[in-house]
């Protein structure tokens, strides 16, 4: 895919996955995981969702911090800033929440930690439907993001 965000943008927004996933036990937050580069590949796909991305992360990126990068801020901070985006520009949050949930639920090395095997459908074989009990672990997690 071509690359729409710049070095720093991609910074930015690994940042902000940590922050609406967060590591905790053996799983790893959705930054660390990498999945700047699946929201990245996604928002590739349509110049509307591109500008999109763009103008969300410009929002991130000029907070009431001081200059502060979103990175050096404290948790709380973190937070905040990321209710006042969500306040601001709702349609760029959500299909962010959205694609950080597509990119790390779909991930073979959260699949690893919850001990999920999924199925290729190109096997013929008919998919199961995924059996809830292997979502305990995440049910147990405190909340991570709450709507504003």
């Amino acid at each position: 895919m071509d690359q729409i965000f710049s070095g720093g943008q991609r910074l930015l927004l690994s940042s902000v996955l940590n922050r609406i996933i967060p590591a905790e036990g053996e799983l790893p937050g959705a930054g660390d995981l990498g999945l700047a580069q699946f929201v990245e590949n996604t928002a590739a796909k349509d110049p509307a969702t591109v500008s999109l991305f763009n103008r969300g992360l410009r929002l991130i990126e000029t907070p009431g911090t001081g200059g502060a990068q979103f990175g050096d801020l404290s948790a709380e901070a973190q937070e905040e800033s990321l209710k006042s985006v969500e306040s601001s520009d709702s349609e760029f949050f959500q299909e962010l929440v959205r694609q950080t949930y597509n990119g790390y639920y779909t991930s073979p090395r959260v699949f690893e930690v919850i001990c999920h095997s999924p199925r290729n459908p190109a096997s013929g074989e008919a998919l199961e439907l995924l059996d809830e009990n292997l979502l305990e672990k995440q049910r147990q997690r405190a909340p991570f993001w709450k709507k504003v």
